[in-house]
């Protein structure tokens, strides 16, 4: 990661308009894996800046009409 910022789940939900459950739906199908990090007995996930950029495209095509695998696939085309 380029300068170490990490965003909580809120801040994703928060900054792309989409709910948790999307997000982690988008995390189950394998699109982001979040970084885990220790407090104590918990474990918080946290988001790359990278994740974020891969989110915020693939919710741009999604708000175009293109179905979450085309999404993808376009995203990745990009090389985020």
């Amino acid at each position: 990661m380029q300068d170490g910022k990490y965003f909580s789940s809120s801040e994703i939900t928060r900054k792309l308009d989409i709910s948790l459950r999307q997000l982690y739906y988008w995390e189950l199908k394998g699109i982001v894996k979040p970084h885990l990090i220790t407090m104590g007995s918990r474990e918080f996930k946290r988001y790359s800046n990278k994740d974020f950029e891969i989110l915020q495209t693939i919710k741009y095509y999604l708000d175009q009409g293109y179905t979450l695998s085309s999404a993808v696939q376009k995203a990745n085309k990009l090389n985020i």
